[in-house]
């Protein structure tokens, strides 16, 4: 069985807590965090279960601890005397060791305690300080042995701690025997880089259960022992179909109308080419449509970045006034990476954003801390499991170059990656967005300048020349050339339209007159055709009344006359 320690990335990782009338034992160098863990442990269980504990002592007095409780900001009325029992178990200073000595009296006095309270836990804080007081490994084994049968007899969950320096045989033959002897065994380390420090803790055994065997970054802060689980597979995010603006239309044209509400995107480029100017127009356009908004800069100051953002239209401060927009600033040196996930993991649980923005997430990374790289993709995991939609940004190492690759290393898990870049040119610096990738929607693969001023953000559609992309002056040269060229076009279609109307307005002209000549001509024709049949008829009717003139004798002739048969009448032709 299994107890919750109330410390959630550790209860995550060890797949429930801690085991149940065993002895677990937490080893680490001094500083590590042990008696923090331990104490956090007991506060936990009596505030969540209402388990009394006792917590011995071995190594600072009860004040100190007491003072050291205070500092964090848990349930003070958790530490009840009769609930929660604290016994010095130091050896007094001015104290003669004669002879070897056995923890029998210190265990009998704890088992009347806790038949009297009812503990169910108990806490050895620094035991090596008694055991290092023994100078006899053999008999250090023999008392670690009495105190685990002690633990077994009483049915009582007990957690021991003990430090390590490394510097000598004897620590690593107690941590050796430790191994063996307990159910379970952590172990707290700290990695001192070259800016600072790293915390981390490891569960190297657990008997009869499974865990996670890999070391996890601890932060010791406010709250105490905050310990972040890197999960082994992606969890269930909350899924949605609609979208949400990015705060410039055009863009919001490219994505096939925005980004996709609960995903990530990141904005790679170098310095200056508008990354935190496109995160802030979407943490405008966020609180435009009545969502909160965070957002996180490891840049410049909240008043910096509001003052910068007015220049090119950005409004940001109407939104921090009405406690939709919150701005933080942080330093990236000031804290380990694992320090700054907590703090924004606070935020977000606490502002409850419906869009966060990290301005740049590459200030995250660091090649000498452990965790960095696991740091980023586990903020973007935790903030798509609540639901937010994420815009982060990244600076590249290059300022020119077609390099695409992220600093920050999370371009492979994010759902829509987009890459702002430098184009040079006669004598200009320019800006271009392009589209690399969006998961699971369709979009343009078309680059784009974008260009700021007093309005806000624009993208521009770049002009493209015999495979040559023109940005700035150059396009506008090459599209006011264009347009010269195209009114010169429109005129000299218009002078050939002009010629062929008159062209045709000639032909037909021609046509017209042609056809008024033919008439004429038919009608001549016509008059000719009647004069000569007249002129026979005439002929006809004109023979006809002479031969009506001659003898009746020759009356038989008419007949072969009317016929026009040639008749000899005996005179000459």
């Amino acid at each position: 069985m299994k107890v919750m320690t109330g410390i959630e990335g550790f209860d995550e990782i060890s797949g429930g807590g801690l085991p149940r009338g065993r002895l677990t034992a937490i080893i680490g160098a001094a500083g590590a965090g042990k008696t923090v863990f331990a104490l956090q442990t007991l506060v936990n269980r009596l505030a969540d279960l209402g388990e009394p504990c006792i917590f011995v002592t071995f190594e600072e007095p009860i004040e100190r601890i007491r003072s050291n409780v205070a500092s964090f900001d848990w349930r003070a009325d958790a530490l009840d005397e009769s609930q929660f029992f604290f016994i010095d178990a130091r050896i007094p200073q001015d104290a003669v060791v004669t002879g070897a000595f056995d923890l029998e009296g210190l265990l009998a006095g704890l088992t009347a305690l806790k038949e009297e309270i009812g503990a169910c836990n108990i806490v050895f804080d620094g035991i090596d300080m008694l055991l290092s007081s023994l100078h006899d490994e053999r008999l250090e084994r023999q008392e670690l042995l009495r105190l685990d049968r002690w633990i077994r007899r009483s049915d009582i969950s007990a957690i021991v701690t003990v430090k390590t320096f490394g510097a000598g045989d004897r620590d690593q033959i107690r941590a050796d025997f430790l191994q063996y002897m307990t159910d379970c065994l952590i172990i707290l380390a700290e990695t001192i880089t070259a800016t600072g420090s790293s915390r981390a803790i490891r569960i190297a055994k657990y008997r009869g259960s499974g865990f996670a065997a890999n070391p996890v970054p601890v932060v010791i802060g406010p709250s105490g022992i905050d310990v972040i689980a890197f999960k082994g597979a992606r969890i269930a995010y909350p899924m949605f179909s609609d979208r949400v603006s990015s705060g410039v239309g055009r863009l919001d044209a490219l994505l096939n109308g925005g980004y996709l509400r609960g995903s990530s995107t990141l904005i790679s480029g170098s310095p200056g080419t508008s990354k935190t100017s496109l995160g802030a127009s979407f943490a405008v356009a966020s609180c435009a449509r009545g969502e909160r908004a965070l957002i996180i800069s490891f840049d410049e100051s909240v008043a910096q970045i509001v003052a910068n953002m007015t220049s090119i239209g950005i409004e940001l401060a109407p939104h921090v006034d009405t406690g939709l927009l919150t701005i933080a600033s942080f330093l990236s040196g000031g804290r380990s990476p694992e320090e700054h996930f907590i703090e924004i993991r606070n935020l977000m649980k606490a502002q409850k954003p419906d869009c966060l923005v990290v301005d740049p997430i590459s200030a995250l990374p660091k090649a000498d801390y452990p965790f960095s790289a696991m740091i980023c993709e586990n903020l973007l995991d935790t903030a798509k499991s609540l639901g937010i939609t994420v815009l982060c940004t990244s600076l590249l190492d290059q300022a020119v170059g077609n390099a695409e690759l992220s600093e920050s290393q999370i371009s492979t898990i994010a759902d829509t990656w987009i890459h702002v870049s430098y184009v040079a040119r006669d004598g200009e610096r320019n800006r271009a967005l392009t589209i690399i990738k969006s998961r699971g929607t369709g979009h343009s693969n078309q680059v784009r300048e974008l260009v700021l001023d007093a309005s806000g953000i624009d993208l521009v559609d770049v002009y493209v020349a015999e495979g040559e992309v023109l940005m700035g002056s150059a396009r506008a040269q090459k599209e006011a050339e264009a347009e010269r060229l195209h009114v010169l076009g429109d005129i000299a279609a218009e002078r050939q339209r002009l010629d062929l109307e008159r062209e045709l307005a000639e032909a037909h002209a021609r046509v017209q007159a042609a056809t008024l000549e033919l008439s004429w001509k038919q009608r001549e024709a016509d008059l000719v055709n009647v004069a000569e049949k007249s002129r026979v008829e005439v002929g006809r009717v004109s023979a006809i009344e002479r031969l009506g003139l001659r003898r009746s004798g020759d009356d038989s002739l008419v007949p072969d006359l009317l016929r026009g048969t040639p008749v000899d009448l005996g005179v000459d032709q």
